[in-house]
């Protein structure tokens, strides 16, 4: 059952006629059923009710019919046909430690053609060596092999969940994965990776980051969580205009269609806590140790830290660290606002 490929003149795999051929076993108005219920028919899937009620059935009938459909379709599992389509299946979800979400495996095998998309989920739904589960609170809708074991997954899928929570923070696959094996044994990584690609708990960051779904250094909905993930990532100071355009660049947004605006990226910026103005326009995290205010109060902090008076070549390397701006801006400081001591020191004014 093949179709000819214009642009390679091979001949490309036809779920659609398969299933057409296999259903010609049936009267027309189930063959319609099955298409409609599985989109088979103009890529748009219609629910038992929709049905029902343009064929003055009910909901459990169609069932009935459907059902029908998929134990004939199983029943002819010898026919060359059928056994590539569950080879291609097989082998696919081999590759994936035996699951995979239900979506991607139906794209990676059928294209974005829906009603060819509709056409192999029929088959998913009927071939006795794979089957599909609909997604819970924890994991999405699947794909997977007979055999696959759900508990296993739960209990694989809570000690990750466990490491995530005692970490805090978003891990790399390596450091997720060294973490994992301390714990677990013969597990490999790439099937640790297979089995969190399910999950609806723990996700992904554009980073390559995996973490809890609910953290905002994994899915940061705010121009502020986005602005923190962005200068967490880059570990340096960045200026506004460079962190708007890299909130874009790394699809923050979700849609490359929406642009942030850099003085909006500003205005967030320069009222949170988090972040410390470092420069003109330039931006760090207070996590990194820089701390909030002017020239005069990052000077007046060294000092205190100190204890003893400085020279001016000490303070200008510590100001220097935490701040981005001309020595010419300290030393102004430096004479204005602090006491000299000796030749070269400097000590605050009310110190006694």
């Amino acid at each position: 059952m093949a179709s000819k490929n214009a642009a390679t003149g091979k001949a490309a795999f036809s779920y659609k006629t398969t299933l057409e051929h296999l259903l010609e076993r049936l009267p027309l108005r189930s063959r319609e059923i099955v298409k409609l219920r599985f989109g088979v028919k103009d890529g748009k899937i219609r629910t038992l009710e929709e049905i029902g009620k343009q064929y003055g059935i009910t909901r459990e009938r169609v069932r009935q019919v459907v059902g029908s459909a998929l134990t004939l379709i199983a029943s002819h599992k010898e026919y060359p046909e059928v056994i590539e389509i569950t080879d291609r299946i097989q082998a696919t979800l081999e590759e994936k430690s035996g699951v995979m979400k239900a979506e991607q495996l139906i794209e990676k095998l059928a294209g974005k053609e829906k009603s060819e998309q509709g056409a192999l989920s029929v088959f998913l739904e009927s071939l006795p060596a794979c089957g599909t589960e609909k997604e819970d609170e924890s994991r999405e809708e699947v794909c997977f092999l007979n055999g696959f074991l759900f508990a296993e997954w739960k209990e694989i899928h809570d000690t990750v969940v466990i490491i995530l929570q005692d970490s805090k923070e978003a891990l790399s696959l390596e450091e997720l994965y060294g973490r994992f094996a301390k714990q677990v044994e013969g597990f490999s990584k790439d099937r640790l990776l297979h089995f969190l690609l399910i999950s609806k708990c723990i996700q992904q960051n554009v980073f390559g980051k995996w973490g809890l779904a609910e953290w905002s250094e994994i899915k940061p909905r705010g121009m502020r969580e986005k602005a923190h993930l962005v200068l967490k990532t880059s570990a340096r100071p960045l200026h506004f205009r460079d962190i708007a355009k890299l909130i874009d660049e790394y699809g923050l947004h979700g849609t490359k269609k929406k642009k942030s605006h850099p003085q909006t990226v500003h205005n967030e910026l320069i009222k949170d806590q988090r972040f410390v103005l470092v420069g003109r326009g330039i931006y760090a995290l207070s996590d990194w140790g820089y701390k909030r205010g002017t020239v005069k109060d990052v000077i007046a902090d060294i000092l205190r830290e100190a204890g003893v008076p400085l020279t001016r070549e000490d303070i200008l390397e510590r100001v220097l660290k935490i701040r981005q701006v001309k020595k010419s801006t300290i030393v102004i400081n430096l004479n204005t606002y602090f006491a000299r001591e000796g030749k070269n020191a400097y000590t605050l004014k009310d110190k006694k």
